[in-house]
């Protein structure tokens, strides 16, 4: 049985299919910005970095 492939979302933590990731991130990467803008000077954190892929080893 082939399992389907899903990428997760380095920011959010959620599971997508590995065309939809693409489209997702750099959305919610822009939620991510204006809710950090929100927060109070003292609670903002740094913006998120993508993780570098070393190997690949499932294509999809």
């Amino acid at each position: 049985m082939v399992r389907p492939c899903f990428r997760v979302c380095y920011i959010c933590g959620r599971e997508f299919w590995s065309q939809s990731i693409s489209i997702h991130e750099p959305q919610c990467l822009e939620k991510w910005h204006i809710e950090n803008d929100q927060l109070p000077r003292h609670l903002r954190r740094v913006e998120p970095r993508k993780p570098e892929v070393l190997t690949d080893k499932v294509k999809c």
